[in-house]
């Protein structure tokens, strides 16, 4: 054990779970929230005593009105603090939501989303910053392997990394 780590009083983290919902052409479900830039694959936060795949399927579920199961882990992406934004350094676990047929009805949650988009992999630039692209075609790439890619900012962790860059 760390020594320098007080168990009483552990480092402020977040765990994220965000799910990967693709379409039968191959396209990725994504989501545009209102309080900030760009489009994220559906998900969020988990509570306190959540476990990250519950809060996935929750999250999912409010979001789009889709069920999933999210079971299988494609990536857990580390992402270090951002004191400019506020967010403390967390983790984001990645779940394999599924393929649906084309025209499944999304219903968006119109409170924090202003809109859902299925996006063709080679559009993925247009729509997300590069860390989001980064951790979308890292969890693609694990999807029916069994495998689960360890990432940090989407880019993976080679096995003599210990520290992110």
């Amino acid at each position: 054990m760390n020594e320098g780590t007080d168990l009483a009083t552990p480092p402020r983290r977040r765990i994220g779970a965000l799910a990967v919902i693709r379409e039968e052409s191959g396209a990725v479900l994504l989501v545009k929230p209102r309080y900030k830039k760009g489009w994220n694959l559906p998900g969020g936060g988990a509570h306190a005593d959540e476990m990250p795949h519950v809060a996935c399927a929750r999250e999912v579920l409010e979001e789009t009105g889709l069920e999933i199961d999210a079971l299988h882990i494609l990536a857990l992406d580390y992402v270090p603090a951002n004191p400019r934004e506020g967010a403390a350094e967390g983790y984001n676990f990645v779940y394999d939501g599924g393929v649906l047929a084309t025209g499944t009805p999304v219903t968006l949650q119109q409170k924090e989303l202003s809109a859902y988009a299925w996006v063709p992999l080679d559009e993925l630039p247009a729509h997300t910053e590069a860390q989001q692209e980064r951790r979308i075609r890292a969890s693609l790439a694990q999807v029916g392997t069994g495998e689960t890619a360890n990432l940090v900012q989407g880019h993976p962790v080679a096995d003599e990394d210990t520290q992110p860059a």
